[in-house]
């Protein structure tokens, strides 16, 4: 049940999803008129209505796939050919892939560049709330993660603007600020991901901080099960504004 009424003009997810399957000419897989009345509908096919669960709050049913737990009379079962955990699937082999996991030694960073960690923060969801004002009030911007040992061989200090640029020539279009800090290993900096808005209308966090986006520019994807990885990007420091160089 809604914990309080929407301000100004907010729609929610429902009714934007109701309104463009009616754009789309799929407006029949969305019949009911409220929220209210899907609820019921999906609610009275589980044997209980929307007025029942208003009332009791919770209900249980009886489970029809066995214990929840594993037990002598429960055991386990595998979708394998064996039945059983394989760890050398001959499945795996009969594809062309190793039947067994393969370690694989990760790319290192070349001379001069640090592998791209990114990351969430506490304050903040994705890119999405960047420009809220309580948000950004506590974190406007993020910075850059740099080992004090870095730091001491590019002679950084803390607070510092620097530009990042990967191994592809990407350079971010806004600096950030160093912060120098046992957390971040030596052959790494980390920044959190949100930042670096281009867009003149979120008045608060246009041209703060760097976007993490922007320097991926190498995925490396798993053969077998299609998994992407976006951690196989470098980056080096830019102490000087790169535009001013540009037009220099």
């Amino acid at each position: 049940m809604p914990a309080t009424e929407p301000r100004y003009d907010t729609k929610p997810d429902w009714w934007i999803a109701k309104e463009l399957a009616q754009k789309m000419g799929l407006g029949e897989y969305f019949s009911w008129k409220t929220f209210e009345e899907f609820l019921d509908y999906k609610l009275t096919r589980m044997g209980s209505s929307l007025k029942e669960m208003k009332k009791i709050g919770v209900k249980k049913f009886e489970r029809n796939s066995g214990d929840l737990y594993f037990s002598a009379e429960n055991p386990p079962v595998f979708d394998t050919p064996s039945g059983k955990i394989e760890l050398y699937s001959r499945q795996l082999e009969e594809a062309g892939f190793d039947p067994m996991p393969r370690y694989t030694p990760h790319e290192e960073p070349p001379e001069g560049f640090y592998r791209l960690i990114y990351g969430r923060t506490q304050s903040h969801t994705f890119s999405r709330t960047s420009n809220n004002p309580n948000l950004s009030a506590i974190m406007a911007e993020n910075k850059v993660w740099v080992n004090p040992k870095v730091a001491a061989n590019w002679q950084l200090k803390d607070g510092q603007d620097v530009w990042l640029k990967n191994q592809d020539g990407s350079i971010t279009g806004f600096p950030a600020k160093v912060r120098i800090t046992e957390r971040i290993r030596w052959d790494s900096v980390y920044i959190v991901h949100g930042f670096g808005h281009t867009s003149s209308q979120l008045t608060r966090a246009s041209g703060k901080g760097v976007s993490d986006a922007a320097l991926i520019t190498k995925v490396m994807i798993d053969p077998v099960m299609g998994g992407t990885g976006m951690r196989g990007n470098f980056v080096t420091f830019i102490t000087e504004n790169p535009d001013k160089e540009a037009k220099a």
